[in-house]
Parts: structure tokens; sequence; C-alpha cells
């Protein structure tokens, strides 16, 4: 990668570019242009004491996800491991009917990962120096030749380049597009680890290496093995990540379901050890109605399940001047997809190509970049929906399903 990091300083002076938000988003496109010779900064609002006093640390931001080609790219050319070492293989996909039948079977090998695990690898090799926690950005001016940033404790930084990476609740969207707000799609994920060498043994034969489907009601359940807490790929080291796609109307019981233990209103996210005692008893009633034996099995052997509410949003736009929207933060696209990771991936890589293309021009780089991150954007959003629909998820087809928490 000094190849690339000798044609930016010798052609130009390098850029200086500030990232807003350091999760998965922020620290692809942190390590894709500090590898071309940008002097990058990551500015995270998330303090070290909060990650510590929240349940589950970083796991409490997400679970497991497939491993795609792009993010394999991304790993390799950048020596950080392979897709073998960063995850686990499942080797095909099975769908279970409710008496826990196999009505399908078909190879489809596939490496999963989890949230904590890619994100710790990306965190590691980024410069300490250069990713700063509790550093909360509240809005930021631009001029034809740089950006100034400002921040909650009044400090402010120049740039040449700001990319808002801050996720979907994104404060550098919410100053650039005022109309383009999140739409709640009509149902949550409930999702949870297991550690493997908890699950009975016929359970975890049942499900190793594989990717489960059940298919019901206006629901669906899934589950695979992704690597244990510190990155074990040994059999009964591993974990299970399981989710569970339930309708829930939006407005009063929504607001129920995402209430936590203190009396907030969670929007995007409800983490480990927030989800109220009364509200995830009353989830594992409905398991034991409509879910498969193996899957209330899950449920049952969850300690602290938490929930997603599904969302879509795009934007009409993700280049203004100087600044840019990645990720999360521009278009947020359904589970369904597999493609959220990959898709920031993308968003990091192709705008580190076009920066160094343009030796370092940054608004000539951006216009290049941005009608293919919009086209692939809505893409993945359209196809989310259609996933979404295939199932009937959002959708209240039955007065008994979903409409009561």
């Amino acid at each position: 990668m000094q190849v690339k990091a000798d044609i930016i300083q010798k052609n130009s002076q390098r850029p200086r570019v500030l990232i807003v938000g350091g999760s998965m988003g922020g620290l692809c496109a942190g390590l894709a242009l500090h590898c071309i010779g940008c002097d990058v900064e990551i500015f995270e609002r998330t303090s070290y004491q909060e990650i510590a006093l929240t349940p589950g640390g970083m796991q409490s931001r997400g679970a497991g996800l497939v491993v795609q080609m792009e993010i394999n790219r991304f790993l390799a050319e950048r020596g950080i491991t392979t897709a073998e070492t960063v995850g686990v293989t499942s080797w095909k996909r099975q769908y279970i009917t409710g008496d826990n039948s196999i009505i399908w079977e078909e190879s489809t090998p596939q490496v999963m990962t989890s949230w904590d695990m890619l994100y710790h690898q990306l965190r590691k090799i980024f410069p300490d120096e250069r990713y700063h926690q509790g550093n909360n950005v509240i809005g930021f001016e631009q001029s034809d030749d740089c950006v100034v940033v400002h921040f909650e404790d009044e400090r402010e930084e120049k740039c040449d380049l700001l990319i808002g990476a801050d996720g979907i609740d994104s404060t550098i969207r919410q100053q650039l597009i005022l109309n383009a707000m999140p739409q709640y799609a009509g149902y949550v994920a409930w999702r949870g680890l297991i550690d493997e060498n908890l699950l009975l043994s016929d359970v975890a034969k049942f499900f190793a290496d594989k990717f489960t489907f059940f298919h019901g009601p206006s629901m669906q359940a899934l589950c695979y093995l992704v690597p244990g807490p510190n990155g074990e790929l040994d059999e009964g080291k591993r974990r299970i990540n399981w989710l569970w796609y339930f309708n829930v109307p939006d407005g009063e019981q929504l607001n129920t379901v995402m209430t936590n233990h203190q009396g907030q209103v969670r929007k995007f996210f409800m983490p480990q050890g927030e989800v109220r005692e009364e509200v995830v008893q009353q989830m594992r009633v409905l398991a034991k109605t409509y879910l498969p034996e193996v899957f209330q099995y899950l449920f049952e052997l969850t300690e602290k399940p938490f929930i997603q509410p599904i969302y879509d949003l795009s934007v009409p736009r993700m280049v203004f001047g100087r600044v840019c929207l990645i990720g999360d933060a521009a278009f947020v696209v359904r589970p369904h997809t597999a493609a959220g990771t990959s898709k920031a991936v993308t968003n990091a890589i192709e705008l580190a190509q076009e920066l160094q293309e343009s030796g370092g021009d940054v608004v000539a780089a951006l216009e290049k970049w941005e009608p293919i991150q919009l086209a692939m954007g809505n893409y993945l959003k359209a196809l989310g929906v259609t996933l979404g629909n295939r199932s009937r998820l959002g959708h209240y087809v039955s007065s008994k399903v979903g409409t009561r928490v």
C-alpha cells in the first residue's frame, strides 16, 4: 500500500480528512484513506467509559454478518486477515418447518463472522493517536477551500474533506438534508448470541456448519455460527447467532417494546441488558406458539436478547461540496440483503480510489465517486424491501400475529 501513498504525496499536498463516526463505515474509510497517504482522523461520539459501561460492550452494537466479497478484498489488500481466519464457514443452507423437519437443503458455502470480531480486527490496525472517542460533532461550515468542523466542547477543526459516517441518526446528514429521515418498516429483529458450549449436543449438531432458516406466518427466523467473543474458531468455542423477525406496529406497541429499564424509548437499537424482562417473557410465550422447537430453545437459552427495529433510509445525494455521506448515514438497507457492512466497505474503497486517481483533488474525486454509490444504495434499499415483502414482514395479515407484545 506504500506505492499508493507515494502517489498522493508526490502529486499534491496530503488531503486532511476528518471522519465523523468510528464504527464500521468510519473505520473502513479511515483505513482506506490512510493507506493512500491522506492525513486522516476519526472522531467517535461514544467515549471509552460509555462503551465500558454498556452491557455487552462493542458486542451490543451488532451480532452476526456474512463476509461478502468486498469485505474479503478489503481485509486481504490491507494484510489484516483472510476470510477463513475471521469467520466460520457455513457449508449449506437448510430450511425447516414448524416441527423441525428439514424441507430443503442446498450447498451455499459462505463465511459468517460477528460485528465485534470484524470491528476489533479493523480497530487494532488504525492508529490510536488518530482515533478519538468521546468527541461529539455538532455541526460544520464549508467554503470552496475547506470545511470547519464544530465540536460540542467548542473546539474547531479544519479539513479538506469531511466524511459523515455517523450512522442512521447522522448529525452530518441532518444538517445537509432536512427531509431524509429513516422510515420504520413495521417489524423488528429480536437477536441473540449464545456460546456454542451451552447448547445440547444434538442441537449443536443440527446447526453445525449450516445457515438455518424458518419461514412462518409474517415472520422469519434464522441462525448460524460465528466466532467466539475473542475470535475463537474451534468447535465448542464459537457462538450461535440467531435472529427472529417479528411484526410490531408503529406507535404505542413499538414504543412499549423499545422502552428500556429506565423508561427511555430507544429508537434505532435496544442493546443487550436493556430489554425489559416483561417484554422478553411475553416474546418467550409467543416463541412457543410460532417458532420451531429448536428456535424456541435458542430464545430460552439467551439471557439477554437485544432488539433491532428495521428501517429504510435513502438520500438523493451523498456529496455536498467537500462533505460526503457513507454507510448508514446515507443508505440503511434491511438485513435480508446481508450487504450493510459490504456497502460501507465499498463506499470507502471506491472513495480512496477516486481520491488517489485525482491526485488528491477532493472535489473532482467526489464528483466521480457519487453516481455509482447512489446507484448501489438505491438498488440495495429496493432489494431489502422486496425481500421483506416476500416474507410478509411489516404486513399485518393476522390479528393474532405480530400485533401485540
